[in-house]
């Protein structure tokens, strides 16, 4: 899905961006991230604030960026990148070869980074047809100023000394983690200036409060939850909604003695009335999911259905005999995980299993056991591409990757043999939602999220 606001006969310079978010975004390092939430806000910045050798289009093919252009020999193993000339720092420094090359080194999974000239070569070591899609997404990749010495950017105090500098359409100027980032637009970026002079980012907002900051015109673009999305778009709102980049699961512990039959783990999921979920606490945003992976990655959804079998669940639970009361944790910040619990553990009584719903504790996420049988989660698949998505997959969900996934039949195997374990349990496929205010012209958002604001002007600001 491709989203265009407001669209102008001629885009104007000048104004703030004002968007809300609910996420307290502590950290700008996406891998410390500690929840999704806050891990795609991080990525958000990412894109503002950094550039990679290769972008991607809104139809996902790489383009440009760093690089003019590129070429690789026959197995597409040894790589060669022309890098774009009169590139500049946010800080005003020349970026040179050097400074890409030593942002590279060591971030490809073993791959060597060679310079000569003003030519980057990267060398994988084997076939990686698909190196231009992991340069554009992997947020590792970037190009930032701490590749030419500067200290890493984490716990960042906010003076503008420690601020991270890269060569993106803006540069953070203002962080208070968890509360605020204010970002000013790079008059030197090589793309061209971006329109608005800046975009000031509040976090922690409530999906309420920011529904009503939107009513009110005290904001300009607003992350909500699927009610008040709903709401906004009842009252002739401008909705964004992305292609789904998030997964809503069960996962069971696997060393918890009360979910270790396998008949167990299959009445609870025979069980889950998905397509309630979806309507009630969604209000119909997303799909229901019987798979990992959302039908716009992989195309064989249909194959993995997700369809409620009650009579099943009862047959399986009675045949399990004896069973302890099921603890069922969910994320205790994340309002949609808990209602989810809640609505399993309704559906499971059904079944004559107990579920008994109950928050995780601080410092679950660090955790392999955080002390309960079966867990609501929340976890980013978003792609761009399969291959992208299989990795995201891999990390969040142990999902089993290698050079074989990534194309939709290797893929489609080693996902069915990996639901077929039952220690993971789709249920719905997500996607994210913002509100638009009347003042943003010129916004075309990427399917999988990325918000591209750089493309954004203000209504009412100077032609």
């Amino acid at each position: 899905m491709i989203f265009t606001a407001g669209a102008a006969t001629r885009p104007r310079y000048g104004g703030t961006l004002r968007v809300e978010i609910q996420a307290k975004l502590s950290t700008l390092d996406a891998a410390d991230a500690l929840d999704v939430g806050e891990a795609e806000a991080a990525l958000q910045l990412y894109e503002l604030t950094y550039d990679r050798l290769v972008c991607l289009d809104a139809k996902g093919q790489p383009q440009p960026a760093l690089a003019l252009s590129w070429e690789h020999d026959g197995q597409a193993a040894k790589w060669r990148f022309k890098l774009r000339p009169g590139v500049k720092w946010q800080d005003g420094v020349p970026l040179t070869s050097g400074d890409v090359a030593a942002a590279l080194e060591g971030q490809l999974d073993g791959a060597s980074v060679h310079l000569m000239g003003e030519v980057l070569e990267i060398d994988a070591g084997h076939p990686a047809p698909g190196l231009l899609t992991t340069l554009a997404t992997d947020a590792n990749l970037t190009i930032r100023h701490s590749a030419r010495g500067t200290p890493p950017q984490t716990g960042l105090s906010g003076l503008p000394g420690a601020l991270p500098v890269g060569t993106g359409p803006f540069r953070l100027t203002i962080w208070e983690p968890g509360r605020r980032a204010v970002l000013q637009s790079n008059e030197d970026y090589w793309d061209g200036r971006p329109y608005v002079d800046s975009i000031e980012i509040q976090m922690g907002r409530a999906s309420r409060d920011e529904l009503l900051d939107l009513q009110l015109g005290k904001a300009d673009l607003v992350e909500l939850d699927p009610v008040e999305a709903r709401h906004a778009q009842q009252e002739g709102k401008q909705v964004w909604v992305s292609a789904p980049v998030e997964l809503l699961c069960l996962r069971f512990g696997p060393n918890r003695p009360a979910v270790q039959d396998r008949r167990i783990r299959l009445a609870v999921a025979d069980c889950i009335d998905r397509a309630a979920i979806q309507k009630v606490l969604l209000q119909n945003y997303g799909d229901v999911a019987g798979s990992i992976f959302p039908q716009w990655l992989s195309g064989y959804t249909f194959l993995l259905p997700a369809a409620m079998n009650l009579d099943q669940a009862r047959q399986l639970r009675g045949e399990a005999g004896a069973a302890p009361v099921l603890k069922i944790g969910y994320d205790p910040g994340d309002a949609l995980a808990r209602q989810t619990a809640e609505r399993v553990a309704v559906n499971a009584r059904d079944a004559a299993i107990t579920l008994q719903a109950a928050p995780l504790s601080n410092g679950w996420r660090q955790r392999s056991d955080p002390g309960v049988d079966l867990a609501v989660q929340r976890v980013r698949i978003g792609g761009p591409t399969l291959g992208r998505a299989v990795g995201e997959a891999a990390v969040s969900l142990g999902f089993p990757a290698n050079g074989e996934t990534g194309r939709p039949e290797q893929t489609y195997n080693a996902e069915k043999q990996f639901l077929d374990s039952l220690m993971v349990v789709p249920l719905i496929h997500i996607p994210e939602v913002f509100g638009v205010g009347p003042r943003v012209m010129d916004w075309s958002a990427t399917p999988w999220g990325s918000w591209r604001l750089e493309q954004v002007s203000l209504e009412g600001e100077k032609p």
